[in-house]
């Protein structure tokens, strides 16, 4: 036991008292006070006092005893980053809680969770703190003490990771070498600049990464794979103090929550969820619409071209539509950034709408908030959008044409955590100029395209800043005629505008529509109704608002369903109404149109896609595109095979409104119809051949080095349709056709299969090279699921089911005098399928 002495006990207890001057330093110079600290420090005043030298660049952090044992709300947010490591401008990393707590002579950075609630009159509240485990983040020695401020050196704590952690965490279940920072290098890292003000700080870092044997180099982007910058800001910000009340989330709706369990409930679901949003008050209580007190104001960064601010301006203000369904006008307040502002567009102070242009844009737009954990009010937000939405180049990583973009991809996007509409939009803009015949780069404010998809992304991406989750079930609004009216939708294509809509082209010889919705839907007013609108001073009646607001859910045009439901990944939930790239409330009918417009353009696409004296690259390009939207449509159809309809009514709101319903027995078929037609086809995109001899990418130096450029169409084709076979065979899938026999599905297991089958062996001798790979891949897909040689990760009966299929395609043959090549393809079929029942 070490004994302290008499001195240091003293000292100790001063400073438990509040009464020491100071702390001893570490060269043990006990007469230095705070003053003799700080005294040829540059300060900056505010929420906490930072300090600078000027010389060193070493830093300090003063705090007062007051704010001790507070919670304050801590954000990091990448102020420019590498897209390897999964760092991006305006990437909003963490939020979160933390408290300054002394003990003895150090300080404790502490971050605890807020999800778990107590009833503090219910005994077990003193239990509150079991098995939860706070972090201590950092541990800092107090370096001085007077008049209730406490001094700490604040460069361990921001040129370390202790407060967020900027390498990306290593992946367990990646295939191959991962692109690595390696270590941190606190020598060459420094603190960049420091924003002080009254309720909040920001400290930006830049941190340099090294790494002597990197395996993986990364793109161009990174000028030397061995030394890696990260910029990234560090935001503490003070709990409002203000007049906001929570609001109750509810499944019906769709927005982003805080998570509360209360611990002391006991109900069948103990949740106390609260909804993200602003804090309007009406200027005018009264008044049935009133201007807020204080708007949501956004500001145009001055990195935005000037041909382009009115429709961004007007994509912000045509929210204000849908507040005025809450009793607002004027929510939303459109300014510009002065070029000589002298405020950073990182700025939490700052809702700014910011433009870049990068080697490797992860998104086209990406619209993050910060909320209080507490409370789920909205502090702050950024809108990031990439020029790349505005331009041809091709974004979307590797080239259909060159083989790339497999159908076994099984893991979901990651558009749940960076929305990528933009990169839908930009596809959709480009196949909408080759039916338009209109070039990009011409006057923009006539340019309907361009200007409809700019509005509909400002309006995506402010909607998720209001809070808004996505809404992947609205496009169901129009019928598949409909929506081809502009006369009635007048702007609105689907019930939201959170939807991830394809563009909506008219299939040859209809009359062109809108192309985006760019006009608040149904289900945004509505949505923002139960959000914004103002409650009502007694309890049980607010409550009694509120659901009756909510009760109009099942109405069609308030559909909605969010990532958490939808079906973009092979096998991943049920309802096919809830997809990415769906139109309409016929999207089997929608999709096929739409291979038939790709077909349709593809036979004048020599004509519009090549210009004299310029290189192949826009009918690259754009035969890539269309093959894109062809691919894209598949996946649609593909959905509805043992697809459940599912609703979030609540017990007696519809009585008629069931949880769960399969999809009609007729529909599933007219999916597999669709998809024998279009995707299984002998002559499936017979249109696109014409193009191969001329799909060529332009040459940039040694750019194709160990790369074949020829088009490789057989593999295009089959990863379409692998692509198609990773949701329709997918163990969930079968399984579900299964299941759902038993509470209503009539469209059985066996039924699909040899439709299936059906579809992919058409009789006679023509049989095509394209025919011949898809039969040799669906074969060898049901010796997988049958089990027979590896073990099965399929029910029983989808094993059985397969099996017989099996049995039936070997029994088939090559028709008499079938050419040796036929002949052949059978041959391979039946000695896969003989090896696999004697294995």
């Amino acid at each position: 036991m070490t004994l302290l002495s008499k001195s240091t006990l003293a000292t100790l207890l001063a400073l438990s008292l509040g009464t020491a001057p100071a702390l001893a330093d570490e060269n043990g110079d006990e007469d230095k006070t705070y003053a003799d600290h700080v005294a040829e420090l540059i300060a900056s005043e505010g929420i906490f006092n930072f300090y600078r030298d000027d010389e060193s660049g070493k830093t300090m952090l003063s705090i007062s005893e007051e704010q001790l044992d507070t919670p304050f709300i801590y954000h990091a947010q990448t102020m420019d980053g590498v897209v390897e490591a999964g760092h991006f401008r305006g990437n909003y990393r963490q939020t979160r809680l933390l408290e300054f707590r002394r003990h003895y002579d150090r300080i404790d950075v502490v971050s605890y969770t807020p999800r778990y609630q107590f009833d503090e009159n219910n005994p077990l509240s003193r239990a509150a703190d079991a098995n939860i485990s706070e972090a201590v983040l950092a541990s800092l020695p107090v370096e001085a003490f007077d008049s209730g401020r406490i001094l700490v050196e604040a460069d361990p704590l921001f040129l370390s990771q202790a407060l967020h952690r900027v390498a990306p965490w290593a992946n367990p279940n990646a295939s191959g070498p991962q692109f690595s920072l390696g270590g941190l290098s606190t020598d060459r890292s420094r603190i960049l600049r420091e924003r002080v003000y009254d309720d909040n700080m920001d400290i930006v870092v830049d941190y340099v990464f090294m790494n002597e044997e990197p395996v993986v180099h990364g793109s161009d982007a990174v000028v030397d794979p061995r030394f890696i910058s990260i910029k990234l800001q560090h935001s503490f910000i003070a709990l409002p103090d203000n007049n906001y009340q929570p609001r109750r989330d509810d499944a019906r709706v769709g927005y982003f929550t805080q998570q509360f369990d209360q611990m002391t409930n006991p109900e069948w679901a103990p949740y106390g969820d609260v909804i993200n949003r602003w804090n309007l008050e009406k200027q005018d209580p009264d008044a049935e619409l009133s201007d807020p007190v204080e708007p949501v104001v956004w500001w145009i960064e001055n990195t935005t071209p000037h041909e382009w601010r009115d429709a961004i301006r007007q994509g912000v203000e045509d929210w204000n539509i849908a507040f005025e369904a809450a009793g607002f006008t004027n929510a939303m307040v459109v300014k510009e950034q002065p070029d000589d502002a002298e405020w950073d567009a990182g700025d939490i102070n700052y809702n700014v709408l910011r433009w870049t242009s990068s080697p490797r844009p992860p998104f086209g737009g990406y619209g993050p908030s910060l909320a209080n954990p507490l409370t789920g009010e909205l502090i702050g937000s950024n809108i990031m959008l990439e020029f790349v939405f505005m331009s041809n180049r091709w974004a979307l990583g590797e080239l259909f044409s060159e083989g790339g973009h497999s159908g076994h991809e099984h893991k979901a996007d990651d558009a749940t955590m960076h929305c990528s509409l933009g990169h839908e939009l930009q596809m959709g803009q480009m196949m909408a100029r080759l039916n338009s015949n209109r070039r990009m780069g011409e006057d923009f404010a006539d340019d309907t395209i361009m200007v409809q998809a700019l509005r509909h992304l400002i309006m995506h991406e402010v909607g998720h800043t209001l809070g808004l989750n996505h809404n992947m079930k609205s496009h169901i609004l129009w019928d598949n005629e409909e929506v081809h009216n502009a006369e009635l939708t007048q702007g609105v294509l689907a019930g939201s505008v959170m939807d991830y809509n394809p563009v909506n082209l008219a299939p040859p010889g209809k009359q062109q529509g809108d192309y985006y919705s760019f006009i608040p839907g149904p289900y945004d007013l509505w949505a923002i109704e139960y959000g914004y609108s103002p409650a009502l001073a007694d309890a049980e009646a607010e409550e009694q608002r509120l659901e009756s607001i909510l009760s109009r859910s099942h109405e069609h045009g308030l559909a909605f369903g969010n990532d958490a439901d939808d079906m973009r990944a092979p096998g991943r939930h049920i309802d096919p109404r809830i997809m990415t790239g769906a139109q309409s409330s016929d999207a089997i009918a929608y999709a096929v149109d739409r291979f038939n417009l790709v077909n349709h353009t593809f036979d004048s696409l020599l004509d519009k896609a090549r210009q004299d004296g310029e290189s192949h690259q826009e009918l690259l390009t754009s035969a890539n595109m269309l093959f894109g939207q062809y691919r894209g449509q598949a996946n649609v159809i593909t959905r509805f095979v043992g697809g459940i309809y599912v609703e979030r009514a609540v017990v007696g709101q519809a009585e008629d409104v069931k949880p769960y319903t399969p999809v009609p027995r007729e529909d599933q078929q007219r999916a597999m119809q669709a998809l024998g037609q279009h995707v299984f086809a002998p002559d499936t995109m017979a249109s696109m051949m014409p193009v191969l001899n001329y799909m060529q990418q332009q040459r940039r130096g040694f750019s194709h080095y160990g790369n074949n450029e020829d088009p490789k169409p057989h593999s295009m084709i089959l990863n379409m349709q692998r692509g198609v076979f990773d949701h329709i065979l997918h163990a969930n899938v079968l399984q579900r056709l299964s299941d759902s026999a038993m509470y209503g599905n009539e469209y059985k297991l066996n039924d699909m299969l040899s439709d299936l089958s059906d579809s992919i062996f058409v009789g006679g001798r023509d049989l095509t090279t394209v025919s011949q790979n898809l039969q040799v891949e669906y074969v060898n897909r049901l010796i997988d699921i049958a089990g027979l040689k590896s073990s099965s990760g399929y029910d029983n009966l989808s094993q059985a089911a397969a099996v017989g299929q099996l049995r039936s395609i070997r029994d088939k043959s090559a028709p008499r005098r079938s050419s040796s090549e036929l002949q052949n393809h059978y041959g391979y079929l039946h000695l896969l399928i003989d090896r696999a029942f004697e294995a």
